[in-house]
């Protein structure tokens, strides 16, 4: 058994077979050290060419990190490779700073083929170079098929990861508009996880139902609440995640009760976290519950309007497809409208047949 091992990468993104190759290695070390490899430049220039976000070396260190926090002698590092040469003439700077990263002496370096193998030796003469499952047997995966077909290959990603990569679905609209029930609906016809909204119940369960005592407190911590449960429906999310609302609408009702907007809400409005908006015009009946305030047809419309013009204003105009129409057609128009996006995004596989 080595006493330090070393199992290096970009992990871009991390996958199952990387986590099978980590736990394997730690069978036959005292100490494997993961170290990511990352040239921001090349990273930020590969996910573009993906059309991903960044996937930053901190991200990647977070995934990791969380799929084997249990694994008490295995630790996460990372080398900056931005102002080093790119292979392979960068291999001497490398190597001097995997030795510092690491800090010990390394009995052995784990890889998965032995394209860097030659080199390992001739820069590490001191340590051993283990290679185990070069045809990806186990996992017949690498980290470029993923990126071009991250959906497809959802099941590679490790858990921690998939909240990032989960397309986000925000349901949008006033008052009596379905957004609850339509959210449900298609969380559940796409076998996925969804976020309610947490406005709809804050009044009942920490002002004695009374709306009239707001403050402005009150809304911040609404949206902030509302913040933590769509990252735990995302956490459990299945390609897709389907929100009803965000704090947009929180600051919509932050005008209509205390006169004005919240600066702490606004902080927690954000578009990019969305892939698609789906906005429910008011024109299906109203329904009463005891909690809506404004049923009259014109007001719903001016209302309506107020709020589509707020979430234009921050941004997410080029992500808003409206629907209208019955409950029946709003489920048809909604599914059809979101598998229109999902095809037309380069990471999307079907969901449903």
């Amino acid at each position: 058994m080595y006493k330090t091992g070393v199992y290096f990468g970009r992990f871009l993104p991390p996958h199952r077979g990387h986590l099978y190759q980590m736990i394997e290695a730690s069978t036959r070390c005292e100490k494997l050290v993961v170290v990511i490899s990352d040239n921001a430049n090349q990273t930020r220039e590969i996910c573009r060419q993906n059309g991903l976000p960044e996937i930053s070396y901190r991200l990647r260190k977070q995934w990791i990190s969380q799929q084997i926090q249990d694994i008490s002698h295995i630790v996460v590092r990372v080398l900056d490779e931005t102002d080093i040469p790119v292979y392979p003439d960068g291999w001497e700077l490398w190597s001097q700073r995997m030795r510092q990263v690491v800090g010990e002496p390394i009995g052995a370096f784990f890889v998965g083929d032995m394209e860097y193998g030659q080199t390992l030796a001739t820069y590490f003469p001191e340590s051993r170079v283990e290679l185990f499952d070069p045809s990806r047997t186990r996992y017949p995966i690498s980290a470029t098929d993923i990126r071009e077909n991250i959906l497809g290959n959802w099941h590679y990603i490790l858990g921690a990861a998939r909240p990032f990569f989960a397309k986000k679905v925000l349901i949008a609209g006033t008052e009596s508009c379905g957004k609850t029930t339509l959210t449900k609906c298609l969380a559940k016809l796409y076998n996925t996880s969804w976020s309610e909204e947490v406005g709809r119940y804050y009044a009942r369960d920490y002002l004695g139902n009374d709306e009239t005592i707001y403050t402005d407190e009150d809304f911040s911590r609404i949206a902030h609440i509302q913040y933590e449960q769509d990252y735990h429906a995302l956490r459990t999310a299945n390609k897709v995640c389907f929100f009803d609302t965000d704090a947009t609408y929180t600051d919509y009702f932050s005008e209509l009760y205390m006169g004005h907007r919240n600066e702490l809400v606004e902080k927690y409005i954000d578009h990019n976290r969305y892939d698609l908006l789906i906005y429910l015009t008011p024109d299906v009946k109203w329904v009463a519950d005891g909690q809506r305030l404004n049923g009259e047809e014109e007001k719903r419309r001016k209302l309506s309007k107020r709020l589509y013009d707020m979430y234009v204003s921050y941004g997410f105009g080029g992500k808003i497809v409206v629907v209208s129409g019955s409950y029946e057609q709003r489920l048809h128009n909604a599914s059809g409208r979101f598998q229109v996006f999902a095809r037309a995004c380069p990471m999307f596989v079907p969901l449903v047949e």
